[in-house]
């Protein structure tokens, strides 16, 4: 077993661990599959963030280690909070509860998840945040992350926006991936905090310096989009690529449209995109669904439609306009005029300049609506100040 582990369980004694106990392999294992990388003693060794990890194993590894020491507090949390990762709330709780009681992080911050969620235990919100602030005031850091939570959404706590973003803001700082992704949404959308697009970009490459998948992919869009930093394709190309290898669906898709397009230094390649939606397509990402569709409606159109109307209700706009097209003319199956005005619709109300100028046409002939020209024309000038150019000839042809 790892010496860092041996060092590390040898100086726990927070959680008031024996050391015979500590010096065991079986203590060792259990902590290599279920120590908290952010628990004193721990730190930057556990192998364990605060999302998911290998709870099976980690189960199986603490079961034992505690069936030799039975009275160890560590190990109870351990494999408590591996039962809480495992979806198992209940075997979780007797093993937290006396953890807690001896003040162990791990467990003082797993069980108050517990009580605030009411998951294998009767809910008591105002106890699970007093055990929140316990493990908080031991910087343990998963803990400041619920706290904030708490704070955001007002479970135990009155609601506090700003509190909710300082103990964010601490978690990010100590390193935290998740809360550093939440402190980037919510300055890009100015919740607890003013709008500042630079400071959500600063927050974003923070997270995908630990190369995490999902923070990649959203400072590829970043990049992409120019939010909070210039506008920088091949470095969206290459955080896009971080994304995909670390097998982020939406990371493999927008890689795949860079491919597609032969963006950001890359070679035009329709082929390896396509493989790159299907990893898309797995995860039901949208966007990847339409992109497949789109490729291979000429070839397949019922496949190509059904991939359409996934996408479609899944909010995809665009896809929502094909799929009305498609309806609208009985490709890949039957014609439904009704659906296609409704998917129309859709987009539209989505603000999509296609969904626009399609929706505006389907007033103007009368298809699946009562004809409407004073609303086409509505409809036209809507998608024409969206630059859509068809929508300004049409505008043109109805002599506006």
């Amino acid at each position: 077993m790892p010496s860092a582990f041996r060092i590390a369980a040898a100086l726990c004694f927070v959680a008031g661990v024996a050391s015979s106990a500590a010096a065991s392999e079986l203590f060792d294992s259990c902590a290599a599959q279920a120590a908290s990388r952010w628990e004193p003693g721990y730190e930057g060794v556990g192998p364990v963030d605060i999302g998911s990890f290998y709870a099976f194993e980690a189960i199986e590894a603490c079961k034992a280690a505690l069936e030799e020491d039975p009275s160890s507090p560590q190990l109870m949390a351990w494999l408590g909070n591996a039962y809480v990762a495992d979806g198992q709330p209940k075997p979780a709780v007797p093993l937290l509860e006396p953890a807690a009681a001896a003040g162990n992080v791990v467990a003082l911050r797993a069980l108050g998840d517990l009580l605030i969620l009411g998951k294998g235990i009767g809910q008591d919100k105002p106890r699970g945040v007093e055990l929140l602030q316990q493990a908080a005031a031991q910087d343990f850091v998963p803990a400041l992350l619920s706290l904030g939570y708490s704070f955001e959404f007002g479970d135990g706590v009155p609601v506090d926006a700003t509190r909710a973003m300082e103990f964010y803001t601490r978690a990010g700082d100590a390193g935290l991936v998740r809360a550093q992704l939440i402190l980037a949404d919510h300055y890009q959308r100015g919740l607890g905090t003013p709008a500042d697009d630079f400071a959500a970009f600063g927050w974003l490459s923070r997270a995908a310096e630990s190369g995490d998948p999902e923070a990649n992919y959203l400072l590829g869009v970043a990049y992409l989009e120019g939010r909070g930093t210039n506008s920088d394709v091949d470095a969206a190309v290459r955080a896009f690529q971080v994304s995909s290898d670390g097998y982020s669906p939406r990371g493999s898709t927008a890689l795949g449209y860079m491919t597609e397009l032969g963006l950001g230094g890359l070679q035009a390649d329709p082929d390896a995109a396509q493989g790159l939606y299907y990893s898309g397509e797995g995860a039901r990402v949208p966007a990847a669904l339409h992109n497949l569709a789109r490729l291979g409606e000429a070839d397949d159109p019922a496949q190509a439609r059904e991939r359409y109307e996934r996408a479609a209700r899944a909010g995809q706009l665009s896809a929502a306009v094909n799929l009305g097209l498609m309806m609208l003319t009985g490709a890949g199956g039957p014609q439904d005029v009704a659906g296609a005005f409704h998917w129309t619709r859709k987009a539209a109300d989505g603000g999509n300049a296609a969904g626009l100028n399609n929706l505006g046409r389907l007033y103007e002939l009368g298809l699946g609506v009562a004809a409407d020209p004073a609303e086409a024309r509505r409809l036209y000038g809507a998608a024409a100040a969206l630059a859509y150019t068809l929508a300004v000839d049409n505008l043109d042809r109805l002599g506006n």
